[in-house]
C-alpha cells in the first residue's frame, strides 16, 4: 500500500484537495481517504509573518504501478500544474503539497527522495491522519495521538453549497445579511467551517415574493463582491442576464444557479458567456417531470456548457406540495441516474413543517437528517444554511462508519 500526504494553505483549500486527488486519479488508485484536519503552518524561527497561514492536511492510501522516483516526479508535476513554485523557499504558503510517506515496503533514503518520510516522526497530524487509514505507525516514533487536537475537522464529501442571502425577507435569514459587512463576515465564517461554495441571492424567491430589477440585484451584490479578496468559490443566485453577466465579467465569478428552470429568463447569449467562462451552471425542476431536467441539460450543452459543469436541482420547494417534495427525496436518485452533478437544496423549507412542529430557523436537525440521505445517494452537492453543524455530522460518520 502507497501513502501520500496532501496539504494546501493558499487560495480554495478544499478545492485545491480535490483537485489534486482529480488529477492524481490518472495514475493513483485511491482505496481510502482520511478525515481533513486543519493545522497551524510548520514554519522556522524567522519566517516572514504573511507565510502563517492554516494548512489543510489529509492522507490518502492506494496503488500505482510507479515506483518511488518516477511518483516524486509525476506528484511534481500535479503540484506545478496546480500552480505551485517548485523554486519557492521551502516552508512558503502553497497551493499544494504532495509528499509520499510510505510506498510499501521501499525502503530509500537519498537527498532528495527518503522513504517512509523521515518527518513521519515529528508530525502528530500525519500520524493521526495515517493512523486513521491503517497505516501501522513504528512504536519508536508514535507520538500521543490519542490527545492530538487540530483546529478543526472536515470531510471534502458530500461538497456543502452555504447559502447566504442578501435580501430583507428571505424565508430563513431576510434581512441578517443585508449589511455588506455582515454578508462578508458571514461568508468567511462559512468558507472557514468547510463550505466549498458560498453561494449569494439578492433576490428573495420564498412564495408570494415581490421581484426586484436587475439593477436592485446588483447594488445588493456589488458591495459585498468588492470586499471579497478571494472570489474563487462564491456563487451568484439570479436569473437576470445583466446580473450573471456582470458576475462573470466585473469579479471572475465561476458559479451561476438560476432557479426557474424552463422559465429561465438568461438568454442563450448569457448561457454561452457561461460555457466560455468554464463556470457551473445549476438549473432547477420546477415540478415533478424528471425527465424535463434531461432535456435542460441537452439544451445547455448545446450552447458548449461542458457536461461536469451542469448540475441538475430537483427543486424542492418549487412547484411541489408537501408531499410531492417528500416523494422527490425519497426518489433522488432518479436525478443521480441522469448522469449530470446533482445540487440538492432542502435547508430549513416549509415542507418540513409536514412532520415538525419547530421554526423555520430551528429546522436545521431535520434539515441534516434529510441531507444525510442525500449523502447516501451520492448526490454531489447539497446546499445548507448551517455549514458548521453539517460538516461535525458527516465527519462523526465517517468516524463511525470507517
Amino acid at each position: 500500500m502507497i501513502y501520500l500526504a496532501l496539504g494546501s494553505n493558499i487560495g480554495n483549500r478544499f478545492e485545491n484537495l480535490r483537485t489534486a486527488i482529480s488529477k492524481l486519479s490518472e495514475f493513483f488508485t485511491c482505496e481510502k481517504l482520511s478525515i481533513v484536519t486543519e493545522t497551524e503552518a510548520l514554519l522556522l524561527p524567522d519566517s516572514p509573518s504573511d507565510w502563517n497561514m492554516p494548512f489543510l492536511n489529509m492522507a490518502i492510501c492506494g496503488h500505482t504501478d510507479f515506483y518511488p522516483f518516477a511518483l516524486l516526479d509525476r506528484l511534481k508535476i500535479v503540484e506545478k500544474e496546480m500552480g505551485r513554485d517548485l523554486n519557492a523557499p521551502k516552508w512558503s504558503p502553497r497551493v499544494i503539497d504532495i509528499d509520499i510517506v510510505a510506498h510499501g515496503d521501499e525502503i530509500t533514503n537519498t537527498e532528495w527522495l527518503t522513504i517512509p518520510h523521515k518527518e513521519i516522526k515529528n508530525r502528530d497530524f500525519w500520524q493521526y491522519l495515517l493512523t486513521d487509514l491503517d497505516y501501522k505507525i513504528p512504536e519508536d516514533i508514535k507520538l500521543d495521538i490519542d490527545n492530538y487536537k487540530a483546529l478543526n475537522y472536515f470531510v471534502l464529501n458530500p461538497k456543502l453549497v452555504g447559502i447566504v442571502n442578501v435580501t430583507p425577507d428571505s424565508f430563513s435569514d431576510g434581512g441578517k445579511y443585508l449589511n455588506p459587512e455582515a454578508a462578508v463576515a458571514q461568508i468567511n465564517k462559512l468558507r472557514n467551517e468547510g463550505a466549498c461554495v458560498v453561494e449569494l441571492g439578492a433576490q428573495s424567491t420564498r412564495p408570494g415574493y415581490v421581484e426586484i430589477s436587475p439593477a436592485e440585484e446588483i447594488a445588493r451584490l456589488a458591495p459585498i463582491l468588492e470586499r471579497i479578496d478571494n472570489t474563487d468559490g462564491i456563487g451568484i443566485d439570479t436569473y437576470f442576464d445583466e446580473v450573471a453577466e456582470y458576475a462573470i465579467k466585473k469579479y471572475n465569478i465561476r458559479w451561476i444557479n438560476d432557479q426557474t428552470f424552463m422559465r429561465a429568463r438568461l438568454s442563450d447569449k448569457v448561457l454561452k458567456l457561461i460555457a466560455d467562462s468554464g463556470a457551473r451552471y445549476a438549473t432547477m425542476l420546477h415540478g415533478m417531470d424528471v425527465s424535463l431536467l434531461e432535456s435542460r441539460a441537452n439544451y445547455l450543452r448545446n450552447l458548449g456548457i461542458k457536461k461536469e459543469n451542469i448540475l441538475l436541482d430537483p427543486g424542492i420547494g418549487f412547484g411541489k406540495s408537501k408531499r410531492d417534495n417528500i416523494n422527490m427525496i425519497k426518489n433522488i436518485s432518479r436525478i443521480k441516474d441522469i448522469g449530470y452533478q446533482v445540487l440538492f437544496g432542502c435547508s430549513r423549507k416549509s415542507f418540513i413543517s409536514s412532520f415538525s412542529n419547530v421554526q423555520t430557523a430551528d429546522r436545521d436537525i431535520e434539515t441534516l437528517a434529510i441531507s444525510d440521505f442525500a449523502a447516501a445517494q451520492k448526490i454531489d452537492y447539497i446546499r445548507v444554511h448551517n455549514v458548521r453543524d453539517h460538516m461535525r455530522f458527516f465527519v462523526a460518520k465517517c468516524y463511525a462508519t470507517g
